[in-house]
């Protein structure tokens, strides 16, 4: 039986996450992504003799497009049990899910699928894939990378690393403060900066509360980008330190003027700022911040995060990358 969400659910939805991903997912963490953080959610849900054997929803969350509000679904936690595949399960949920979108009124449906999920989405939900979103790299520390890999180099770790620091941007007239406290200000430079911007999920202090600082298991850090006292930008870092000892910080999001000799300050004094070994960051393609990012000291790594869309509207108007705004805050796995 296709159906939608009913109270108690999550168990079984968490049961069958760990057993399709491999991971365990805390009911905190569960009501944090479907309860918490966006404005609404929708879950459909495959149940067969009490037990839930495919899960397909979407989180519902508020937009801008050239000044006006737009209603953005994020494709989230498409599964199916892998005992109960080959039945035509997946094509179900998906196609109910399509079908709730237009019941909710959702103009643009988006996701990050991997090969699998994506070939499927886009053949069952008539979606298009818009590119591969780019990933930056930024070292700071490479000594702690090349110990890392290379155990007996770690005795030289700490005089690689001294050495390159003064290859590190040092000019940048931004300092970082804290917000945590005075998230009004995530008001304030949004109201300022947003209509720079093209395609975007709308911040505010709002959306940093429920976003960041609500999450049950991540330590997001939500600093102000300060220029002469006034800020002008800020931006969330969230540190993870690997298994083999190095730090990575992602710059999870980054909101300010849509300008890339500001931008490129900012993130000069992003990297003085942390203590990582290493950051790294997404830009979409021919955007100011894509430019910014090789100003920086930032390298195009790679691509690896696919972007598919359905457009409900039927416009046109969203289907170019470089239509849209997209940081790591655009995915729930950040």
């Amino acid at each position: 039986m296709i159906r939608i969400y009913q109270a108690g659910d999550e168990i079984g939805i968490n049961t069958l996450y760990e057993k399709v991903f491999g991971k365990k997912r805390s009911l905190q963490e569960w009501q944090w992504k479907f309860e918490t953080f966006p404005e609404s959610a929708v879950i459909v849900v495959s149940e067969e003799d009490g037990y839930i054997n495919g899960h397909a929803a979407f989180l519902k969350i508020h937009a801008r497009h050239n000044g006006k509000d737009i209603a953005l679904g994020e494709r989230v936690d498409i599964m199916v049990d892998p005992d109960a595949q080959g039945r035509g399960i997946y094509k179900q949920i998906v196609e109910r899910m399509m079908e709730e979108c237009v019941a909710e009124q959702i103009d643009i449906l988006y996701g990050f699928p991997a090969e699998t999920a994506k070939q499927v989405f886009l053949k069952v939900a008539g979606g298009s894939e818009l590119g591969n979103v780019p990933r930056f790299l930024a070292v700071n520390k490479p000594g702690a990378l090349l110990a890392s890999k290379l155990g007996p180099l770690k005795a030289i770790q700490m005089p690689v690393d001294r050495l390159f620091s003064v290859s590190i941007p040092k000019k940048s007239p931004y300092q970082l403060r804290e917000m945590n406290e005075r998230l009004e200000l995530a008001d304030v430079i949004y109201s300022r900066f947003e209509k720079q911007y093209p395609l975007h999920a709308k911040r505010g202090s709002e959306y940093v509360r429920r976003r960041y600082l609500a999450h049950p298991s991540k330590d997001y850090r939500v600093y102000a980008l300060e220029l002469n006292g006034y800020a002008e930008a800020y931006c969330v870092l969230h540190d993870e330190t690997q298994d083999n000892g190095v730090m990575f910080t992602t710059i999870v999001d980054l909101f300010g003027a849509n300008d890339e000799a500001a931008i490129v300050s900012q993130l000069k004094a992003i990297r003085r700022f942390t203590q990582a070994d290493a950051l790294n960051c997404w830009a979409v393609p021919d955007s100011a911040r894509y430019r910014a990012l090789k100003k920086a000291g930032f390298f195009h790594i790679n691509s690896p995060m696919p972007f598919v869309i359905k457009d409900f509207t039927g416009s046109g108007d969203y289907d170019q990358l470089t239509n849209w705004h997209l940081s790591q805050s655009d995915v729930d796995s950040y």
